[in-house]
């Protein structure tokens, strides 16, 4: 029984998946068209949903990631004002 795959993303990125999947296809075409062989980035995208999840989960990981790695660290106002003395005693 074949399961049916799910893309939990969004348009966006399903967009973003399938162009760059057509970038990196090499699936083979006969001459009048008919694929007579499917390449694994297209198989992916109808038979493995753990990879689809991974994919997805990885780009949004690495948005945050990316984002938060050029965000300056918010000191509190607590922590901003403790002196030396204050922090030796922690």
């Amino acid at each position: 029984m074949a399961m049916q795959v799910v893309w939990h993303g969004t348009q966006q990125e399903s967009f973003d998946l399938v162009n760059a999947i057509a970038r990196n296809c090499t699936c083979e075409f006969g001459l009048m068209g008919v694929r007579l062989a499917t390449c694994a980035p297209h198989r992916m995208l109808t038979e493995d949903q753990r990879a689809l999840n991974g994919l997805l989960f990885a780009r949004r990981m690495a948005e945050r990631l990316n984002s938060e790695e050029f965000t300056r660290a918010k000191n509190t106002p607590a922590s901003r004002n403790r002196g030396l003395s204050s922090i030796a005693a922690d």
